[in-house]
């Protein structure tokens, strides 16, 4: 490894020389990427890419960052319940999926298992950079699905207006009687500026429109029950047939019916920044508490489920039957349900220094230092206890661009490295404490000849994950390169050829036993292999009059993709699901188009439409599990003054292209509807009322484990005060 880096430095190095020369020129009014080690202006990415601003976050906000981030092109979530959802990016999760903090990663537990919550909120991002494919390589071949970066300003990069300045939201939701409330405070206190934040988070069971269970899986469970029943039959057990009839019957009357048992939470977040920031550069720390309790829906923990069984076999086989069904996720959710007790504190150091000289533009840099730990509990008794303590750093140092042959040459090179100490202690822990350790070395390179040009990347790694019983050592590399053009003005066009590579993670490796969340078996294979992706992508932005559109069209070949596939065996009750490689085609598209459509007489509106398609197949026949299907948005909005409407229509198809042992999901409809009031022009005052799921349509998402007992919540209406001052 040591060889890799010292050339790969080596390269960084004579990239970078060609890039010095003057500094460009501010662009104004232009939105530039920074998650992207150039700032590249968002028109300009060779990429599909996604900025979502502090307003639209508000005006938008569902809960969690996953749910806030489903309206975006290509983007949907995991969805295990309000309290824990993750971003899926064309149909991608996991830990090919990074969600970062300004940069670095959470550090935390969310890409190691669906039921673990992101420990980051929406509220507390000033704007959340979605970047995918290739515009992701410089975060990693582990991000070859995309990054998520949550912007927050915890840090103050500027000095306060005024002296001070701030922002307060508060907000009530119906479906789930919730309550959230946030207040975010900068001022400017000699030659320092200090920040101040609190966040609080907190909801009961959610409603929904009918049964928690799909008709697929009820209509599975009768035909089970009615094997069952035959096998009874067959071995002349007519009492225990009578008594499982009895039960049967009382079950029926039980099943989760209008509400989402054990689906409430409570978050809070109380966080501090303090910097010095001068005209060149700011450089400051920050210090943050989460602190979260919240329940998995349906969720209990097995070995009860194991040991009530031998006690009901010892007295009797009459209560079989009960004990079955609630191993599907009925009975008695209110005494058994999981609840996960989730606390971390987070340290940051984070700089940037700009107009260094002749050669250097600027060197941003940021550390972060978490104590993560979640106590999964059953009633006061934990289950199994989640701890990863950790730090990640990263810097990045860009040119001065210079012109060569005709075009602007700029580049910019980076090192990033992290450790993660993560143990699972508890009768339920299906993983060994494993250290991981890793470290990579980028750069990303831009020529600009103005009608067309050249950009790559290269991004080197090393990740060495170390248990108590083995240790594996891997090196990756990911390169992409890129030709754009402009055929036109406000007209960009790109296509890319990348490789990534990932090196898989210790769950993918070392699991070995019951997976409460996902009600499986979990078998690691410690010889898996790097996994490989050679992806082509075509990215457009144009303009046709004041119509704005954009999209992506994108095809990936995967060499040893690494996935959890069901083998058809049982472990415990439980489906066995083993991790193993796989050669698997993925492709897609993503777009959206947006403009105005008129005015009506002081009413000014606008129209958006957006879709997504994914599709995954493996070489060897069957489908990817969990992907999205199909889907379409469309937007109508109208403005007058201080008042404005939003209409949202969400159209999702029937998912029948599933995985083996993956039950279909029929599609859905969703209204949605907002009206913000904004009553003082000179002051920055705005009022929500929004209704979601106007009318209590069931709808469930594909890319959720618990998809066929946990929908989405039913009709929700929300009221909100924004305040900035």
């Amino acid at each position: 490894m040591r060889s890799i880096i010292l050339s790969s430095v080596a390269v960084a190095a004579l990239t970078a020389g060609l890039a010095h020369g003057q500094t460009d020129s501010d662009i104004s009014d232009v939105i530039t990427v920074r998650s992207s080690a150039l700032d590249v202006p968002v028109s300009e990415v060779v990429g599909f890419i996604e900025v979502v601003d502090g307003d639209h976050i508000e005006d938008g906000l569902v809960g969690s960052i996953a749910d806030t981030l489903t309206h975006e092109p290509g983007v949907t979530t995991t969805y295990f319940g309000p309290g824990a959802s993750r971003p899926v990016i064309r149909g991608l999760g996991a830990d090919r999926v990074r969600v970062l903090n300004n940069g670095v990663g959470l550090i935390d537990a969310s890409a190691a298992s669906p039921d673990h919550a992101v420990a980051s909120e929406a509220l507390e991002a000033e704007r959340i950079e979605i970047l995918r494919g290739p515009a992701a390589i410089a975060y990693g071949g582990g991000a070859i699905g995309g990054v998520v970066n949550v912007i927050d300003g915890r840090i103050p990069e500027e000095r306060a207006e005024d002296g001070i300045e701030g922002r307060f939201y508060g907000g009530l939701t119906s479906v789930d009687d919730g309550e959230t409330a946030s207040g975010r405070v900068r001022f400017n206190a000699g030659e320092l500026v200090v920040q101040l934040e609190m966040l609080t988070r907190n909801a009961g069971d959610f409603e929904i429109p009918g049964f928690a269970e799909s008709e697929r899986f009820r209509l599975l469970e009768e035909e089970e029950e009615h094997d069952d029943h035959d096998d009874d039959h067959e071995d002349d057990h007519d009492d225990d047939h009578d008594d499982d009839h009895d039960d049967h019957d009382h079950e029926e009357e039980e099943e989760a019916f209008g509400t989402v048992e054990n689906s409430g939470l409570d978050f809070s977040v109380g966080s501090i920044g303090v910097s010095w920031v001068g005209e060149r550069g700011f450089i400051g720390v920050g210090y943050r508490s989460m602190e979260s309790l919240y329940g998995i829906p349906g969720g209990h923990h097995h070995h009860h489920e194991e040991e009530d069984h031998d006690d009901d076999h010892d007295d009797d086989h009459d209560d079989d039957h009960d004990e079955d069904h609630d191993e599907h996720g009925h009975g008695e959710e209110g005494e058994d349900g999981v609840r996960i007790d989730l606390v971390q504190t987070r340290y940051d150091v984070r700089g940037e220094f700009r107009d260094l000289g002749e050669f250097i533009d600027r060197v941003r840099f940021s550390v972060g230092v978490a104590d993560y730990k979640h106590a999964e509990l059953e009633g006061d008794e934990i289950g199994t206890l989640y701890e990863n303590e950790g730090w990640e750093g990263r810097v990045e140092t860009r040119f001065n661009p210079v012109v060569i042959s005709g075009g602007e040459w700029e580049g910019a090179i980076g090192f990033q490295a992290s450790s993660s100490d993560f143990t699972a202690t508890g009768e339920e822990a299906f993983v060994p404490p494993s250290e991981t350790e890793e470290m990579g070395l980028f750069t990303v390179q831009r020529w600009d000849a103005g009608s067309w040009g050249l950009e790559g990347g290269l991004r080197i790694e090393n990740r060495e994950i170390t248990t108590a019983a083995a240790s594996r050592d891997f090196d990756t590399v990911s390169l992409s390169g890129s030709v754009f053009w402009r055929p036109a003005n406000d007209t960009f066009m790109a296509v890319t050829l990348s490789s990534a590579e990932r090196a898989p993670t210790d769950i993918e490796l070392f699991s070995d036993g019951a997976h409460v969340a996902t009600q499986t078996f979990e078998i690691g294979d410690a010889n898996l292999d790097v996994e490989q992706a050679l992806s082509l992508e075509f990215t457009a932005r144009t303009s046709f009059g004041e119509w704005d559109l954009e999209g992506a069209v994108f095809h990936a070949e995967y060499d040893g993709f690494i996935g959890a596939f069901f083998t058809g065996a049982e472990e415990d009750e439980l489906p066995v699901l083993e991790f193993r490689q796989e050669d698997v085609t993925l492709s897609g598209l993503e777009g959206r188009i947006e403009g105005p459509l008129g005015s009506i007489g002081a009413w000014d509106f606008t129209g958006e439409l957006s879709g997504e398609y994914v599709q995954g197949e493996l070489d060897n026949g069957g489908n990817l599990p969990q992907l999205p299907p199909l889907s379409v948005t469309g937007h109508l909005g109208a403005e007058m003054g201080m008042h404005n409407i939003h209409a949202e229509i969400v159209w999702a198809a029937d998912q029948d292209d599933v995985g083996e042992n993956e039950l279909e999901t029929d599609g859905y409809t969703l209204f949605n509807a907002r009206y913000t009031l904004e009553p003082f022009e000179q002051h920055n005052l705005r009022f929500v009322f929004e209704g979601r799921n106007l009318t209590d349509e069931e709808a469930r998402l594909h890319t959720s484990f618990l998809k066929d007992t946990v929908p989405l919540p039913g009709r929700n209406y929300r009221v909100a005060m924004i305040m900035d001052f």
